[in-house]
């Protein structure tokens, strides 16, 4: 792999270090950048990104480890300068890929964060980083923590770890001459080049392949989900018209990121996409770290708290006209006379006082899901707003029926 170029430019930097350090009468080991806490990525995933093919096809593209015990309080100032530290270390790590550079308009890492409720009232944080590493945009998730920091610095502990530690130690190695070559058929079918890749390679785990599929407006998309050194990856294909050319399409991009013989020309990455050029890389799918279980604990738990996110979201966008004291937000409720069942069908309305404008929202089974019907609608308004000089405009209500 296309991983294994950015380690050996790490690997090569700690030995420029090393001998830089040995003149100056302080010397560093080579593998110091090397020599990171073996933990691993909880789940990795390449991402649809367009790319230039070569020569005619456009091309898309990227275990669980238990929480770990709060932090005792006299460590928590030393964690925090800590999670700082490998922050910073991966961002640099990053932004030594050479091959390709990362815009200067928009953060090198972009995180996201994901929540659950590990019980009744307990709220657990999972952090997800999205980066470009050689042109191809990856994203990494760690494991659930009762913080954001912590959860933070750990997803940020794990990429690492599988970039520059995993990773350079496949690169020794391979320089040893103590991995074999992966043993492929020419011109077979690229799901056969895939299947013997996966048996016969050094880098993928003796697990077969798994094969998801997505439809949308009729077409298809395919993932398939491989371990690499012992992390699992899930890689997505583009759009196509039926899931047999899915399997083919993301085949290809998998055997080129992995540098398969034969495939290694097939693409290059293409500066003008939109992972490239918009202000944000494009999300995974929703979901993609978790299994079916996970999944569902996360719907729970947005659910949970998508009253208390968009309250918060009106508080900082209208922070200057909020005067003390004053209601982010007042409520009214319509029932169903005519609905006997229990809890009976309901809608609800919001009133934004500061903002003179009112939302209603769809049909709901109690009020609480009447709740975040409407409160979908006010998100959907200050995505929309927001970032548009938002303002009070006093006389003015608008109404958004669902």
């Amino acid at each position: 792999m296309r991983a294994a170029a950015a380690a050996s430019q790490v690997q090569l930097q700690a030995q420029q270090a090393q001998a830089q350090s040995q003149v100056q009468g302080q010397i560093q080991p080579a593998s110091q950048l090397l020599q990171l806490p073996l933990q691993l990525p909880q789940l990795f995933q390449q991402q649809a990104l367009p790319q230039q093919p070569r020569p005619q096809q456009q091309q898309q593209r990227p275990q669980h480890r238990q929480p770990q015990d709060p932090l005792p309080l006299h460590q928590e100032g030393d964690e925090q300068a800590a999670g700082k530290g490998v922050i910073s270390l991966l961002q640099e790590f990053v932004q030594c890929s050479r091959q390709f550079h990362a815009p200067q308009h928009r953060p090198i890492l972009q995180w996201s964060f994901d929540n659950r409720m590990a019980d009744f009232a307990t709220l657990e944080f999972r952090g997800t980083v999205a980066f470009l590493l050689d042109g191809v945009p990856h994203h990494v998730a760690g494991a659930w923590h009762a913080s954001k920091k912590i959860a933070q610095r750990d997803t940020a502990e794990r990429a690492l770890s599988f970039f520059v530690t995993r990773w350079g130690e496949q690169l020794l190695l391979d320089q040893d001459g103590q991995s074999s070559a992966p043993q492929v058929t020419r011109g077979a079918p690229e799901l056969t080049i895939l299947e013997e890749f996966c048996q016969t390679s050094s880098i993928v785990d003796k697990v077969p392949p798994s094969w998801s599929f997505v439809t949308e407006n009729g077409e298809h998309r395919a993932q398939v989900e491989l371990v690499l050194l012992g992390v699992s990856h899930k890689f997505a294909g583009g759009a196509k018209a039926t899931q047999k050319e899915a399997v083919v399409d993301t085949c290809r991009r998998v055997l080129w990121y992995l540098q398969c013989p034969g495939f290694e020309e097939l693409y290059s990455p293409d500066p003008d996409c939109p992972a490239v050029t918009a202000k944000e890389i494009p999300g995974p799918p929703a979901n993609w770290a978790s299994d079916a279980a996970e999944g569902c604990a996360v719907q729970v738990a947005e659910r949970k708290t998508a009253l208390m996110r968009v309250q918060n979201r009106i508080q900082q966008t209208y922070a200057r006209q909020l005067r003390p004291g004053q209601s982010v937000w007042e409520w009214r409720y319509e029932v169903d006379e005519n609905d006997a069942s229990w809890p009976p069908l309901c809608r609800a309305t919001v009133h934004i006082p500061v903002a003179e404008r009112s939302f209603t929202g769809s049909w709901a089974r109690g009020q609480r899901d009447a709740q975040i019907e409407a409160c979908q609608i006010v998100s959907t308004y200050l995505d929309e707003n927001v970032g548009n000089n938002l303002r009070t405009r006093s006389g003015s209500e608008s109404s958004t029926d669902a």
